[in-house]
């Protein structure tokens, strides 16, 4: 945050990092401490545009606005845009953001230790919204396809209260899915492995759902 802005300003720049932050962690909300400007977020808990769901986290008040999926790809510099070859001649192949290896400085520290002990072809490393892969010359990021890792799932069924012995049954069956589900990502979606939890082989991500089949996040 810039400190020569007024307090207005930086709240406002403050409230939108924290709508931007909450739709990646998984968790749907943010860690205080993470907030860069402590001012201007005490600014937005006195005026009640945040709130605090539980201690130490932070949620906006209000449901930020979703960016229209049309027009140009956003601006991530130093991360660039590339787009792969087809492999067929009707292939449309997906974006992705590469960061080159001199630049990797910008990565959490992390993803900088994931990646560095990942192989080529090893599973990608999740983390706030993203998935990681390590590639020659630098590394890869997309979106996750749900909203969790696995690590922030087990987070979620415990705000949600579920048990110990609930969340090991859970755990016994996520495994056993990850499992069967291995190299089969291009050909499955999404794999039910109960009524609200369902599996993304393409990244190995996770995604809430009611009974309805709707996101709860």
């Amino acid at each position: 945050m810039m400190v020569d802005k007024s307090i207005l300003e930086r709240s406002a720049e403050t409230l939108k990092w924290i709508q931007r932050e909450q739709q990646t962690t998984g968790l749907g909300m943010v860690e205080f401490d993470r907030v860069p400007d402590k001012v201007a977020v005490r600014l937005l808990l006195r005026q009640g545009d945040v709130f605090e769901p539980q201690q130490g986290m932070i949620k906006s008040a209000l449901e930020p606005e979703i960016a229209s999926e049309e027009g140009p790809l956003p601006d991530h510099k130093p991360w660039v845009w590339r787009t792969p070859k087809p492999k067929k001649k009707c292939d449309i192949p997906e974006p992705y953001e590469f960061l080159s290896y001199p630049d990797w400085n910008v990565l959490p520290n992390i993803v900088a230790d994931a990646l560095r002990g990942m192989g080529f072809s090893g599973a990608p490393f999740l983390y706030e919204g993203y998935s990681y892969r390590k590639m020659a010359g630098g590394a890869l990021r997309r979106k996750m396809v749900g909203t969790h890792s696995k690590i922030a799932l087990m987070a979620e069924l415990k705000l949600m209260g579920k048990t110990d012995a609930e969340i090991s049954l859970l755990e016994q069956k996520i495994e056993a899915t990850m499992i069967d589900s291995k190299g089969k990502g291009k050909a499955v979606n999404e794999v039910y492995i109960s009524k609200t939890i369902v599996y993304h082989p393409k990244d190995g991500s996770f995604s809430l759902k009611n009974q309805k089949g709707e996101d709860t996040v």
